[in-house]
């Protein structure tokens, strides 16, 4: 398998499974009373959203940017079940897989050019988005995109 492919697979085509696993057991958990309301939080990525000059990653923009689309067709079909969906489009973290690379010169450099908070996000800074979305009281949030990017899609 290329690894195109590869990337589809992981990061769309996987967010189209689980969508549609996740809201049939809502679903049937809603109609037999044994809760109210569902969500669903789709992770997605700020490459969803807009291009980058830094790497040359077309498979992760075409699959992040599937799931931003994915994300609002599926909260309108959801919705008048009680069930709702959302993305989170993380920015540049620290993870066991970006540490090394963020960590380079160039990217040091890249942080300070493109992200206004010229830093990339740390363990923690995504949680806050997601019980937001996940919360009984954000009942009436559907459909929307959140970027936890450091600013990075808002220049």
């Amino acid at each position: 398998m290329t690894l195109h492919r590869t990337t589809m697979n992981l990061d769309l085509t996987s967010i189209f499974m689980m969508n549609r696993k996740s809201a049939k057991y809502m679903e049937e958990k809603i109609e037999a009373g044994a809760q109210t309301y569902g969500r669903i939080i789709n992770i997605a990525s700020s490459y969803g959203m807009v291009g980058n000059t830094a790497i040359p990653t077309i498979a992760y923009h075409a699959s992040k940017g599937a799931v931003v689309n994915f994300t609002r067709a599926a909260a309108d079909e959801l919705a008048p079940k009680g069930i709702t969906v959302n993305a989170i489009c993380p920015g540049y973290f620290y993870t066991e897989l970006t540490t090394e690379t963020l960590n380079t010169d160039y990217f040091q450099e890249f942080a300070r050019r493109t992200v206004p908070m010229q830093r990339y996000g740390h363990s923690g800074e995504l949680n806050s988005a997601a019980i937001f979305l996940g919360a009984e009281e954000s009942s009436y949030v559907t459909g929307q995109i959140l970027a936890v990017d450091g600013g990075y899609t808002c220049v």
